[in-house]
């Protein structure tokens, strides 16, 4: 008689709360650690209304719920829970909607944990079932066995790349095998590079600077010794010959020694007219009352230019020498 009073009793206190078993419990990921983020999903089927007044917002609407619906005060020294989401899944039906119990929390023990049950409604309760937390050291052996060896797992196109860059090294391996077996030819033409550089350089700074004499305010006397200290620097730069200690009458036989007779017509006449030049403006020069007529100065730098080309030009002659 004493059982059956109390289980009569034990009725009428808990029948107003409805549970939810955990037959539909989900921890993801599945398997944790310690110190692990995980999220543990419990679907089950309620009336419609458990989300208030977010109930009527989307399709799947959601909320935040308070850690003080526990129906116990959660072990904090074995987890920590950092969030609490109530979330129905689909569209209410026959005053029924299903629902996604989600609980975010981390564990700190391994082996079983207990969550404690969740009370969302006054008349519903959510009770999860244990949880289990492996230890890193706890993985199982498998045995030894003879497995096939497999090829390194490739992102499409990367074949092509890797294809690509031993092409590359390749090549440049070989480049530096023919440079060490022809660095004395390597060595000459790298000096010669150098030299047409210097060459092409000092050209165009003589070209510059004869036409920027043209306009500048030196009087005629000045620009006579300009011009001068110009051709000189040019032609010594040029030639690797001192023309800076030749004087008018000698600018041929400087020119006779480096090319030994094998100038063509052409730089003959070109270094005739190199030679006038320098004639000219030495009596500019030295004359008291004498000077450049009209745009006879502006001629003089064009025919200068001219000369420059001309010597600058390689026939085959000088290319054999």
């Amino acid at each position: 008689m004493k059982k059956f009073l109390i289980l009569f009793l034990s009725v009428l206190l808990f029948s107003p709360l409805s549970a939810q078993s955990s037959n539909r419990q989900v921890v993801v990921p599945h398997t944790i650690y310690v110190g692990d983020t995980a999220q543990l999903n419990i679907s089950f089927t309620a009336k419609a209304g458990l989300l208030g007044e977010a109930e009527t917002k989307g399709h799947n609407p959601q909320k935040d719920l308070s850690a003080e619906n526990f129906d116990r005060v959660p072990d904090l020294n074995s987890y920590t829970i950092k969030r609490i989401l109530l979330s129905r899944n689909g569209t209410a039906s026959e005053g029924k909607a299903n629902y996604t119990l989600t609980i975010i929390f981390t564990p700190w023990v391994t082996g079983q944990i207990k969550i404690p049950p969740y009370k969302i409604d006054k008349d519903f309760l959510v009770i999860p079932s244990e949880i289990t937390v492996d230890s890193i050291f706890s993985v199982p052996k498998t045995p030894k066995t003879f497995v096939e060896n497999k090829g390194p797992l490739l992102i499409p196109g990367t074949t092509y790349r890797i294809l690509g860059k031993l092409i590359i090294l390749g090549l440049l391996f070989i480049t530096g095998i023919v440079i060490l077996c022809r660095k004395d030819k390597v060595g000459l033409w790298y000096k010669n590079q150098k030299l047409k550089h210097l060459y092409s350089k000092n050209k165009k700074q003589t070209i510059a600077a004869l036409n920027k004499l043209k306009v500048s305010a030196f009087d005629d006397k000045e620009k006579a010794e300009e011009t001068q200290k110009l051709l000189r620097s040019y032609l010594t730069l040029r030639f690797g010959y001192p023309f800076s200690n030749c004087g008018a009458s000698e600018i041929w036989k400087g020119f006779d020694e480096i090319f030994q007779g094998l100038l063509s017509e052409e730089k003959e006449e070109a270094v005739e007219n190199l030679t006038g030049i320098f004639i000219r403006t030495d009596y500019i020069r030295y004359s008291k009352n004498i000077s450049f007529d009209g745009d006879e100065f502006s001629n003089l730098v064009s025919q200068i230019i001219d000369i420059i080309n001309t010597l600058e030009a390689q026939d085959k002659k000088e290319e054999d020498k």
